[in-house]
């Protein structure tokens, strides 16, 4: 009897185990709260550009315009406002605008000089922010997800 106790008991556990989902925090959709904390969290820069099947976008196949958000730190800030600073010159302050998130909280609605649009969040973490983006990748429009990490 005492051994079909523990292995009742044992099973119950397991299945209590087998039953819970670990959050990696690697879903985006979690509250306005929680995303706007994470946001404000860091000033983010951008280490890579990548195709949606996470294969790496040489730099030089990208235009202009996104080819500048390498040398920026991008600062996001509870009033809304986002800022483009220049690290190479103590953080100066080369472009800003408006940032929320959508009513889902899925995407970022940006509205920058040149960097303007919704953007679907695909993975923000306080250590990693991806955003996807449809540009230019060797003259021709393509999805492309931008890979952010906190700037120090």
């Amino acid at each position: 009897m005492n051994t079909f106790r523990l292995l009742f008991a044992l099973a119950i556990f397991a299945l209590t185990l087998a039953g819970c989902k670990k959050d990696d925090g690697t879903t985006p959709g979690g509250t306005t709260n929680s995303q706007t904390e994470l946001l404000v969290a860091n000033n983010w820069r951008m280490k890579r550009v990548s195709d949606v099947a996470n294969q790496e976008i040489n730099r030089n196949r990208l235009n202009l315009t996104t080819q500048v958000i390498y040398d920026l730190d991008m600062q996001f800030r509870n009033n809304g406002t986002v800022r483009a600073l220049d690290p190479k010159q103590s953080g100066t302050v080369v472009n800003g605008g408006s940032w929320k998130l959508t009513t889902d909280n899925q995407s970022i609605d940006v509205d920058v000089q040149g960097f303007k649009g919704i953007f679907p969040i695909i993975q923000l973490t306080r250590n990693k922010l991806v955003l996807r983006q449809r540009a230019p990748v060797d003259g021709k429009d393509a999805d492309i997800n931008l890979e952010f990490d906190p700037s120090l």
